[in-house]
């Protein structure tokens, strides 16, 4: 019986260690230079905004932000964060601020949320 708990004991330490190691090439690795990167660091400075709760940009280059519905429109907000993806090299030229938590209202403009505010990228 030790042998066999030995033996996991094992191939616990050298899953770990194998995630471990997984973890640190991913966060060692250099960004490529690349519209990808673009939005990477887009996305990240989006969410380090202090109103952003969630953001995402889709495969057809629109950026949602979901931010707490304080009864404003939004659509000065969104303007602000067309100016920080082009600051940041991003290849989405719309914005759409939705409701946070409402992707299952029955008023809201897609699968995203409730519409807020948009703005088109120039």
């Amino acid at each position: 019986m030790k042998a066999q708990t030995i033996g996991w004991l094992v191939v616990a330490v050298i899953v770990v260690a194998g995630l471990i190691a997984r973890k640190e090439s991913f966060t060692t690795a250099s960004i490529p230079e690349s519209s990808t990167a673009g939005n990477s660091l887009a996305l990240i400075a989006v969410r380090n905004e202090p109103k952003v709760k969630e953001a995402i940009i889709t495969n057809v280059n629109v950026l949602y932000a979901s931010v707490l519905d304080d009864g404003t429109k939004r659509n000065g907000y969104a303007e602000y964060l067309c100016m920080l993806l082009k600051e940041k090299g991003s290849t989405a030229n719309r914005v759409k601020i939705v409701k946070f938590g409402s992707t299952n209202d029955p008023n809201r403009d897609n699968a995203y949320g409730v519409l807020l505010g948009e703005a088109w990228c120039r």
